[in-house]
């Protein structure tokens, strides 16, 4: 074989695995998420407040309740209204994003317990 050509054949092939070689991180980047996916979605949060608030107002309108479950019930209603209307902003800062998600969760709980009550 002739010097020039393995040359010629060699250069093409170096090439290649030098490309290869430094889109591999890109590569391993690319499968991690991004930060913004770790920050919850605004849209399902205020679509579960608002569904939190509806089953709290059917519960006080219910009639079903007995006293202590009624006060639970106005105690927590304003606080899920509240949570809804921050969602409702049109802009919501990141960090007051995962507080909202906090406290709904926490009122969820809370309903949740209520809900075996009410039963």
């Amino acid at each position: 074989m002739n010097m020039g050509r393995m040359t010629r054949l060699t250069w093409p092939l170096l090439v290649c695995a030098i490309s290869v070689g430094a889109m591999a991180p890109t590569a391993a980047f690319a499968q991690l998420p991004n930060i913004g996916s770790m920050v919850p979605d605004k849209t399902q949060l205020l679509e579960q407040a608002k569904k939190l608030v509806t089953e709290l107002t059917a519960m006080k309108s219910g009639g079903k309740l007995s006293a202590a479950d009624t006060s639970k019930v106005d105690s927590l209603l304003p606080k899920a209204t509240a949570v809804n209307t921050e969602l409702a902003k049109p802009q919501v800062e990141p960090s007051r994003l995962t507080q909202l998600a906090g406290q709904l969760g926490d009122l969820q709980k809370q309903v949740t317990a209520l809900r075996g009550s009410v039963k």
